[in-house]
């Protein structure tokens, strides 16, 4: 059963954290080239800290996160770029579709022991679904503070791969979705548009970005956009 982990990383210094997207992205090479499952597996700096890291991978099950570090080269990286010394985590969410659901032995020694996970259950939507058509656009979303209705607004406006709501133990709403469609057809505007706190938007193509912009102005009310175009990874392994 797919999974997704959600880590915030505080780098000892942004030299290091350079250092360590420049890994990760060596990193996400090999993995995006052995590993077809891993859906998405993108890491980059957060919005108020170039010494903050956010990484997000999400795994179509527990196989393949067992078996996604298993190139020579990929553990050699990993032991150069999380060697002690470049920092700590800040926070750790494995995000599930239910948490009593008992994960395999191996698995769970990992995510409890060695990454110290919190674990989440989602509160709507779904990890991961293909989706029909052509993909013209790729973009990953992560949202705080989200009122009432962002999920159901968002499926209403795009075509999305994942798409999950869950809190952690502040209570507040929080979104992350990968979108792979944007549709080109306008959809009328309300009067009624659900609120969002924060929402980090991350893609490279300036096109994609200013098209998905324009929606979420018109449909939903955003207090702070933190646009992201410089990423390590891929944000959906199909879209390449």
């Amino acid at each position: 059963m797919a999974f997704m982990l959600y880590v915030e990383f505080d780098a000892s210094s942004e030299l290091i954290a350079t250092k360590m997207l420049e890994n990760l992205a060596r990193m996400a090479n090999i993995v995006h080239r052995d590993h077809s499952d891993v859906y998405t597996y993108v890491f980059r700096y957060a919005h108020e800290s170039k010494t903050k890291l956010i990484f997000t991978e999400l795994y179509a099950n527990e196989q393949v996160f067992l078996e996604h570090s298993n190139d020579a080269e990929f553990r050699k990286l990993y032991q150069r770029t999380f060697n002690g010394t470049t920092g700590n985590s800040g926070k750790e969410l494995c995000i599930r579709q239910d948490i009593n659901n008992p994960l395999l032995p191996i698995t769970a020694n990992i995510l409890d022991n060695y990454l110290h996970v919190t674990y989440v259950s989602l509160q709507q939507g779904f990890l991961y679904r293909n989706i029909t058509g052509e993909m013209n656009g790729c973009l990953l979303i992560v949202c705080k503070g989200c009122g009432e209705h962002v999920y159901e607004q968002l499926n209403i406006l795009v075509n999305c791969v994942t798409c999950v709501t869950f809190e952690e133990s502040d209570r507040s709403r929080q979104l992350i979705a990968i979108i792979a469609q944007i549709p080109n057809e306008k959809i009328p505007i309300t009067n009624d548009k659900p609120s969002i706190d924060t929402m980090e938007l991350v893609c490279s193509h300036e096109e994609i970005i200013q098209k998905f912009k324009d929606i979420i102005n018109d449909h939903f009310q955003i207090q702070s956009l933190q646009v992201q175009t410089n990423f390590s990874g891929y944000i959906y392994h199909k879209f390449l």
